[in-house]
């Protein structure tokens, strides 16, 4: 048997053919892949450009331009008020690739002010521009007017008047009063348009109780503005700093007080002694802080000046409304007051020396000097034996130039003289000084 001595055949695949310059490209199935996507590309962008379908869409929220400066308006002092930020959906249409990118900014509408020449209300026409591509058009607007309010600009500052809503009208608890209502602020700045200015007669701030007051209250109180007509105001702006405004709102107890008056410029002798007075009437219903019950114990109908009290009867009529510290109950009270000064003389012969007149209070602004050499022929009040005690040295003007009048150059000016030292003794009227002003650096 013969066996086969040929040699077994390797099963081989066929070598490769290899290809050079643009056959090697052409045939680079890589190479091929991407000229087909850049090819379909190019035919997509060739279609939606130059096939694309013509749509309408709706651009939303396009703000409308009201432009004031150097316009009609403007030049009449016309301000805007109310609402001023105005938008419109506007409907464009194109091909899809171009209006389907489109936005508020790509588009603007302007609100036309030419024929605005007067106060009010104003239907302003609009105008619609393209701001970038002219490849769409404008097809409508979802309005063509505005309304815009009109007028010129107008401020006013009104006093606060107080409004309190209390139930059954009872602002205060029984045998009480309300004295005279604190706010924080007493005026407001009304501002705005001059139609509505014009119209509001007053400012008052309300508050609202639950219950009578028992004790001083303060509460936050709501800004009304008044007008003849209760008519709503709706281009209106109040100031009040951007705080609300408080209402202090007094309690005062009824109670029936001793009257006394105050004196001033008293001699040291009659610091810890009664000054011989009497008033009529000698008792007064008084209303008092519910606060400040304990510590009062009389109530001043008025204040003399010893300066103003000579020998003898002395006789002084007060009102209820010189009383300051405490409200009277009756408000047209009068009360009768005698000063009885008898038993002293009254005495010219007295000087008061250059070295005993000085400035105490300087008038703000000023530089003064006194200029006078003495007071000559000053009248003292008292007992004889005081009166001839009494020395020119323990006379004194002490000037207190802060409330008055002063004025640069050489003016005359009303002095109290003071009569120091343990005595009863004092200085009648008031008597002129010289002095000179110069402005202060």
């Amino acid at each position: 048997m013969e066996q086969n001595n040929k040699p077994l055949q390797e099963n081989v695949a066929p070598e490769k053919k290899k290809y050079y310059g643009f056959r090697a490209i052409v045939y680079n199935n890589k190479v091929t892949m991407l000229f087909s996507l850049l090819l379909a590309f190019a035919l997509w962008l060739w279609v939606a450009i130059e096939k694309s379908p013509v749509v309408e869409t709706t651009i939303s929220g396009v703000p409308v331009q009201i432009d004031i400066e150097n316009s009609v308006p403007a030049q009449l002092n016309l301000q805007m008020f109310g609402k001023t930020d105005y938008t419109v959906d506007v409907v464009v249409s194109g091909k899809r690739f171009i209006v389907s990118n489109l936005k508020p900014e790509d588009i603007t509408v302007t609100a036309q002010t030419n024929y605005v020449d007067s106060s009010g209300n104003k239907s302003l026409q609009l105008k619609v521009t393209a701001n970038k591509s002219k490849e769409f058009d404008i097809v409508r607007l979802s309005q063509n007017y505005i309304d815009v309010y009109f007028d010129t600009y107008k401020e006013v500052e009104f006093p606060i008047e107080p409004r309190i809503i209390a139930p059954k009208d009872q602002t205060v608890a029984d045998g009480c009063i309300l004295g005279n209502i604190v706010f924080s602020k007493k005026s407001v700045v009304v501002s705005g348009a001059a139609t509505d200015v014009n119209k509001i007669v007053g400012v008052v701030a309300e508050t609202t109780l639950d219950a009578p007051l028992q004790a001083t209250t303060t509460a936050k109180s709501e800004i009304k503005l008044q007008t003849d007509n209760g008519e709503s105001l709706n281009h209106i702006t109040i100031d009040t700093e951007e705080s609300a405004v408080t209402m202090t709102m007094p309690v005062l107890k009824k109670v029936v007080l001793p009257t006394t008056v105050t004196f001033k410029n008293a001699p040291a002798g009659y610091l810890n002694a009664e000054v011989p007075v009497r008033i009529s009437p000698s008792k007064i219903e008084a209303a008092v802080l519910i606060e400040k019950l304990e510590e009062v114990q009389s109530i001043s109908v008025g204040t003399i000046d010893f300066s103003d009290l000579k020998s003898g009867k002395n006789n002084f009529t007060f009102s209820a409304s010189d009383v300051t510290d405490h409200t009277v109950v009756n408000s047209n009270a009068k009360f009768k007051v005698t000063v009885d000064m008898s038993g002293t003389i009254v005495s010219g012969a007295f000087t008061v020396p250059a070295a005993n007149m000085q400035i105490v209070g300087q008038k703000n602004g000023f530089q003064s000097s006194i200029q006078s050499t003495s007071i000559e022929n000053v009248k003292i009040v008292g007992t004889k034996e005081e009166v001839v005690a009494l020395t020119n040295e323990m006379l004194f003007v002490e000037l207190d130039l802060t409330d008055e009048d002063i004025k640069e150059g050489t003016q005359t000016v009303q002095a109290h003289v003071i009569v120091k030292g343990n005595t009863k003794a004092w200085a009648m009227e008031t008597y002129p000084v010289k002095i000179q002003s110069v402005r202060a650096e």
